[in-house]
């Protein structure tokens, strides 16, 4: 028998008549949701206005496509064996469509069940118990919240306007940093929107190869570019073996699909496959079969683009609106691409008064302090998604927050 269960059947607890089941020290642990996806903290009431969530608007995805897709897999030869136990890493084919996209080989795939499960998968893979792990300030909250599972230490590295400031990160490891990992979002980062340059990309990776730590690159939100934006060629975040890319397709199919991945240096593919076995198998494979016919269909990339110019014309009403309302009370950058407004209301007030106050009014969104990862708590800014709402909802939304925030300042 194995020492693991020998130590099992002899612990006090198991010999305990009416001993009560004992949590894992981890599960046990973990905190409850504070600030961000805390749901304890929100009202919304009939006729209110979320500007809070980062869900697509599903008149801006490929519905059509999809059914196509669907319908052609449903009724294809291969159908009955897409409903069989298939390889952990992927189906051969659509990890190799996912590798052409990506310009990386195929053996560096792995498919996910969406975006939280890659960085999940990316986490257990490459961080223990008591490492120190660098991120982007302000940072993508829920990231923290999987950082949880292993306990490490987390160091904030302000975000510029091109990304995370790869200077004084130099300076901190110079200084003796050794982190582990780094995580960053670099293509139209949440919250903020900006984009890491192609020269700060390679400067972060020639870090990274210095000082041994591997890039975790979160990156869903790149396909949501707006007319005449130009993403900056990364190449040193393809092909270095310091980065692990997580991807999902939740911001352009939806979240609940459920699909994403990762691209993992070559040495690591065979490991992280093991991991992917050991938590829960496979993703199912009529879905990667969808999508990667979705991806094949001519229509495909025209989709993507319509919605890029619907997710543009809604940036614009909201950042046209919030300028007309608070005037040289705001700073807000004009984003291009993504689904948010990163913004600063400008006054002495209290950011959980203005919050409460605007929930009163009917409308809701992200407080600035729920993605700090250290010191700096970005007290006064905002996050307002702008994706899911219609044009009129985002005037009226920036209307009751303006007057909120008056009614704040007034008191």
């Amino acid at each position: 028998m194995s020492t693991v269960t020998d130590s099992a059947l002899n612990t006090d607890t198991a010999r305990e008549e009416g001993a009560v089941p004992a949590l894992s020290a981890m599960l046990a642990g973990l905190p409850e949701r504070q600030g961000f996806g805390d749901a304890t903290l929100i009202r919304l009431a009939e006729g209110s206005i979320d500007l809070g969530g980062g869900n697509p608007d599903t008149a801006l995805m490929p519905t059509a496509v999809y059914r196509d897709a669907a319908t052609a897999v449903a009724h294809s030869d291969s159908f009955p064996n897409l409903l069989r136990y298939s390889a952990s890493a992927g189906l051969s084919s659509f990890r190799a469509a996912i590798a052409n996209r990506d310009q990386v080989d195929a053996e560096r795939v792995i498919v996910s069940n969406g975006g939280a499960h890659g960085l999940a998968l990316a986490v257990l893979g490459l961080l223990d118990p008591g490492d120190t792990i660098v991120v982007d300030d302000p940072v993508y909250p829920l990231f923290l919240r999987v950082l949880e599972l292993v306990g490490v230490s987390i160091v904030p590295i302000p975000v510029t306007h091109d990304g995370i400031d790869v200077d004084l990160l130099a300076e901190r490891l110079r200084d003796g940093l050794r982190p582990k990992a780094l995580f960053t979002v670099p293509t139209f980062q949440n919250p903020s929107g900006v984009t890491l340059s192609t020269e700060k990309s390679a400067a972060l990776v020639e870090l990274a190869e210095r000082y041994g730590f591997t890039i975790i690159a979160d990156d869903p939100y790149r396909e949501i570019t707006f007319p005449e934006t130009v993403i900056p060629d990364r190449p040193r975040l393809r092909d270095s073996d310091r980065v692990v890319a997580v991807n999902s397709f939740s911001k352009t199919l939806g979240p609940g699909l459920r699909l994403g991945w990762l691209t993992v240096p070559e040495a690591f593919s065979a490991s992280f496959t093991k991991l992917r076995n050991r938590l829960d198998g496979q993703t199912n494979g009529v879905l990667q079969a969808t999508v990667e016919r979705m991806l094949a269909d001519e229509r495909y990339p025209t989709a993507m683009a319509t919605a890029g110019e619907g997710y543009a014309r809604k940036a614009q009403v909201l950042t046209t609106h919030l300028r007309d309302k608070f005037g040289d009370r705001v700073e807000v950058a004009d984003p291009t691409g993504g689904f948010f407004v990163w913004a600063r209301l400008l006054g002495d007030f209290d950011d959980a008064r203005l919050f409460d106050t605007a929930q009163d009014l009917g409308v809701s969104y992200q407080r600035g302090e729920w993605f700090a990862a250290g010191s700096e708590q970005f007290r006064g800014f905002v996050r307002l998604a702008f994706s899911e709402q219609s044009s009129d909802n985002l005037r009226e939304g920036v209307n009751r927050l303006a007057g909120a925030w008056q009614a704040v300042l007034a008191s």
